[in-house]
């Protein structure tokens, strides 16, 4: 079977979906030989805006699955097609455009709020990344349940502990960082409770060694935390790197005395399970799908200021207490594998083609207005 794959978000500084997509399509080489996997993109590095992304996703990227003669179409994320070709896959990740329209500037609002959910109809088989994503869909947008296929991602086994101290410490000295940090790893944004974290550190930085390092592409709103950070006196123990190169991710977990995500949604969250796989002790809120995903090997707490300081004073604390996560930690985060994601994808593609499956139904998707308005 000839299935094509939208690998436009692998291009320049790759999120979360270019990771998902990078990873998945290798998994699926590796499990599924036997089907041929046609990358489609636009060919253009640098970010999409708005725009350009609903003219790729809209109208070049069905032309070009259409040229390629693909069997099954697979748009990793973002919206589907209106005109389809084929059978089309759509991977939503969350619904975070809907539940915090305000965390997006309005052009961004539009399309991440009011565009972006209406197109999830015009797909004909959606894969979510948690349970709790699903019951978005349905609670949302009123979704059919079989309509949907919840589906883990894997954590890339590059991330795992690293014993040669000498990498360690030229990577450490790469980034200019100190002897003992707290961590994240992610998007930089108010809406990933940043804000909560930097207010939580400040009442703990009194107390410990530990350095706060925010590691990620800034996103909407970065200049909030930059300020946030000053006010605070915080400017020589809060170091932000800015986005790092997938190749020093891995060696930066491993510097990490302890992982911190203190995001208030998440569709997943793989940056906790990339730092469990690593052998480093996580403290995580507990929103969304997060607790779906960590389960008893995190510390889970809410996203509030006194919860998480406490948990990371906690953890830094008890020595015994970071050993037990990390063990546990380890053994959680091998129980997600890229190659179960790819065989549960290929299953999805096999029952499509030619249009079977779901992609016969006569399906109508009713979203409910109310919910597309919502306020946050």
């Amino acid at each position: 079977m000839k299935i094509g794959i939208d690998v436009q978000s692998t291009l320049g500084r790759k999120t979360g979906i270019g990771l998902y997509t990078r990873n998945l399509l290798h998994a699926l080489r590796c499990v599924a030989p036997q089907h041929e996997y046609v990358e489609l993109s636009w060919g253009r590095t640098k970010e999409l805006r708005t725009d350009q992304r609903i003219w790729w996703q809209q109208v070049e990227l069905p032309r070009k699955a259409r040229s390629a003669a693909v069997e099954v179409l697979h748009v990793t994320g973002f919206d589907a097609p209106r005109w389809r070709p084929c059978p089309t896959v759509l991977t939503v990740h969350d619904l975070i455009g809907l539940l915090f329209p305000s965390n997006f500037p309005p052009i961004s609002r539009f399309y991440w709020s009011y565009w972006l959910p209406r197109t999830v109809r015009w797909a004909d088989q959606i894969i979510v990344d948690s349970e709790s994503t699903k019951r978005d869909l349905i609670r949302l947008l009123s979704i059919p349940s079989e309509c949907i296929e919840v589906v883990y991602l894997g954590v890339n086994k590059s991330f795992r502990p690293i014993e040669e101290q000498a990498k360690l410490e030229a990577l450490r000295r790469k980034y200019s960082l100190p002897p003992d940090i707290v961590l994240y790893i992610g998007t930089i944004e108010p809406r990933k409770g940043l804000d909560t974290l930097i207010t939580a550190y400040s009442l703990l930085a009194a107390e410990i060694s530990h350095h706060l390092v925010i590691t990620g592409k800034k996103g909407w709103y970065t200049e909030s935390l930059f300020r946030q950070v000053e006010a605070l006196g915080l400017r020589e123990r809060v170091h932000f790197t800015d986005y790092v190169a997938d190749e020093d991710l891995p060696g930066l977990y491993n510097l990490a005395n302890l992982f911190v995500y203190p995001s208030r949604y998440e569709g997943f969250g793989l940056p906790p399970l990339e730092a469990m796989a690593c052998g480093v002790p996580v403290v995580c809120s507990n929103a969304a799908s997060l607790s779906e995903v960590v389960g008893d090997a995190a510390l889970l707490v809410p996203p509030d200021v006194e919860a998480l300081a406490a948990a990371m004073h906690r953890v830094l604390n008890d020595e015994s207490l970071q050993v037990e996560m990390r063990v546990k930690g380890l053994e959680r985060a091998q129980r997600f594998t890229w190659e179960e994601t790819a065989r549960r994808v290929v299953k999805i593609y096999e029952n499509m083609r030619g249009g079977l499956a779901l992609a016969q139904k006569k399906r109508s998707f009713s979203v409910n207005s109310a919910m597309m308005t919502r306020k946050t």
